[in-house]
């Protein structure tokens, strides 16, 4: 048989189509793995001076290993809050976000929306799985416009307003501060 016969062939059988799994990265940027913002004196002073009164009704009440834990807490916490957070590199691709080398997939996302926190945009992302509930992504350099413009070809934009927890949590904050507003001086 002569090749001229054989593509003649091939042309007629019809063809499979193999849609292409090919991951796109359609969005990359490196931002901190969190919103960090450094604890001052004042600060660990009121943690230090709480928690050692409730160690105290603790310790009448004989509950030692509560205490301990108070304690470990704390410490985590510190030594948490000293070190600001690493580099990572964030990546939105046709097969869903990465969060350096864990990737979620669109199926497993829900919506998106962006906040305000310390100074910097956060994108944050509810998601289906039952760990992690919500992604938190600082968004660094990045324009908040282009990620929403590429965000909602795979995901609704939906504003999501503060739950019971957190509406609380901004009362005691407000009502209770654990360190005082720092005032420009000129």
């Amino acid at each position: 048989m002569s090749p001229k016969n054989t593509s003649a062939k091939e042309d007629r059988l019809p063809q499979e189509v193999i849609p292409s799994r090919r991951m796109k990265t359609i969005l990359s940027w490196k931002a901190p793995g969190g919103v960090f913002k450094k604890k001052d004196k004042e600060f660990w002073t009121t943690i230090l001076s709480i928690a050692f009164l409730i160690s105290v009704i603790l310790f009448f009440a004989k509950e030692y290993f509560l205490i301990a834990t108070i304690f470990a807490l704390i410490f985590l916490f510190y030594v948490s809050s000293i070190n600001p957070p690493q580099i990572i590199k964030y990546k939105i691709t046709n097969q869903g976000i990465f969060w350096g080398k864990t990737k979620y997939e669109w199926q497993s996302l829900w919506r998106f929306w962006f906040q305000e926190k310390e100074g910097q945009t956060i994108l944050d992302i509810d998601t289906h799985l039952a760990f992690p509930k919500r992604l938190t992504l600082p968004l660094g350099n990045q324009d908040k416009k282009e990620v929403r413009r590429i965000l909602e070809g795979f995901i609704p934009y939906e504003k999501v307003g503060p739950d019971f927890i957190e509406k609380s949590t901004r009362w005691l904050a407000k009502t209770f501060p654990l360190e005082s507003k720092k005032v420009n001086k000129k």
